[in-house]
């Protein structure tokens, strides 16, 4: 059942992918939105999936937001530009934030998963004084530009987003630790390799030494979408297993007879 699982995740993942490379072939603008209108339903049924209350419930539904506003903001950015679909992308990304930090306060409150071992706190540590410099140096470039544009100030945000992404991430990393290669971690842990996605996607200059730097950017944008929708789907099957062993359980019951 594991393995049938995976195999029908990687062949979601490829086809997440391939939609997302042909159009950015194919599509100058908006290349983005024939992939986002698979992932966002996907997301949406994720959530609602969970009845309310339910702790994973609210983490899915930033990320459902988080991808129709990215819908939206590649729809504005293809019939009216950038200056009308920055805004979108920057309320995107915050959700992205604050879905993370969501889905960790969730896990802590929980006690799902004991303390971080030692190697994941250094981690942890490392990604804290990383972020720390990114807000420093998008500080900077906004104080040191003359004037200060809609498009420097979304590259900051964002960046300031990536770093609250990388810190809470890594943290979700180091707390599923023990739970690696079970059902149950696999949906955070494709959350978070997706939001790695983006995060690098989004350190441009590590990639102006590489031939066709575009290319490699856009790769990583696309899959990390295609990451995301299939964690989408994970999360989907272990409802549908949990609740299929729920009913398993409950007709075992009733087999036995009212209690004398």
């Amino acid at each position: 059942m594991r393995e049938l699982s995976r195999t029908r995740l990687l062949a979601a993942f490829l086809g997440l992918g391939a939609v997302g490379a042909i159009a950015e072939v194919l599509v100058d603008r908006g290349a983005m939105i024939p992939q986002l209108a698979l992932v966002a339903p996907i997301l949406t049924a994720t959530a609602l999936a969970y009845k309310p209350g339910d702790p994973p419930r609210r983490a899915w539904i930033w990320l459902a937001c988080a991808a129709w506003l990215a819908v939206v903001g590649e729809s504005a950015h293809l019939l009216f530009g950038p200056p009308v679909s920055r805004p979108l992308m920057s309320l995107s990304n915050a959700l992205w934030c604050v879905s993370l930090l969501d889905a960790r306060r969730k896990i802590v409150r929980g006690a799902l998963v004991p303390p971080l071992a030692r190697a994941w706190r250094w981690a942890l540590a490392a990604a804290v004084l990383l972020a720390v410099l990114v807000a420093i140096d998008a500080g900077r470039e906004l104080v040191a530009a003359d004037r200060v544009d809609a498009r420097q100030f979304h590259i900051a945000f964002v960046q300031l987003c990536d770093g609250v992404v990388l810190i809470a991430g890594t943290w979700l990393l180091g707390a599923l630790h023990p739970l690696w290669g079970g059902a149950a971690a696999r949906p955070f842990l494709l959350v978070t390799a997706a939001a790695g996605c983006f995060a690098a996607s989004d350190l441009a200059p590590v990639f102006a030494l590489l031939p066709a730097p575009r290319l490699w950017i856009r790769a990583l944008i696309i899959g990390g979408w295609a990451l995301l929708g299939v964690a989408g789907l994970a999360q989907l099957e272990l409802r549908r297993a949990m609740f299929a062993r729920t009913a398993d359980l409950q007709a075992s019951l009733r087999a036995l007879g009212p209690r004398r």
